[in-house]
């Protein structure tokens, strides 16, 4: 054993000789090939003891590279999905708002459709006045309150009423000089 590569030969079912001297001891006609060799795994276990450590590492190694396989192959769809639902949201914003709109100029429509809002409208609007009514239209702007201690800013004057006064404001404003 501690001269050099010489290999001795176990038997026996532990791995030992066996005590007897005879070959087959308590079998008749065994051959030395044919028996047990139930220590095998046990130095199995003790050869994968040793190695344990660095197969270890391999195996985690493939773990975490087939998580991050999975991971980057969830990642696009995921990111996919979390858009389409923003999309959604936006969309289904969108169409409640269009829905009111739609809501609303119904109800616009329906109040063209009576007489009296038509009649109304004509009057505040185009200034229309039914036969033998009087109507006094007051041109130039009303004289401000004379508040003394506060500095008014200019501002650009409201444009507001039927076309041709709009027009005619416009003219006044065009016209007027800033002091």
């Amino acid at each position: 054993m501690a001269g050099g590569p010489t290999r001795r030969r176990r038997s026996g079912a532990a791995g030992r000789a066996p005590s007897s001297g005879k070959t087959g001891a308590g079998r008749q006609g065994a051959s030395p090939r044919r028996r047990s060799r139930a220590a095998l795994p046990a130095r199995a276990a003790s050869t994968h003891g040793r190695r344990r450590g660095s197969s270890l590492t391999a195996r985690a190694a493939i773990l975490a590279i087939a998580l991050a396989s999975v991971v980057l192959a969830v990642a696009l769809p995921f990111k996919i999905w979390v858009a389409q639902r923003g999309q959604i949201s936006a969309l289904e914003a969108q169409t409640r708002a269009q829905q009111q709109h739609v809501a609303a100029l119904q109800h616009q429509q329906q109040q063209w459709q009576d007489p009296a809002y038509v009649e109304q409208q004509a009057r505040v609007r185009l200034h229309y006045v039914k036969p033998g009514e009087k109507v006094y239209i007051v041109l130039g702007r009303p004289k401000p309150a004379a508040t003394p201690a506060q500095h008014q800013t200019p501002t650009a004057p409201s444009v507001s009423g039927p076309w041709y006064s709009r027009l005619w404001q416009t003219v006044e404003i065009a016209g007027a000089t800033t002091k």
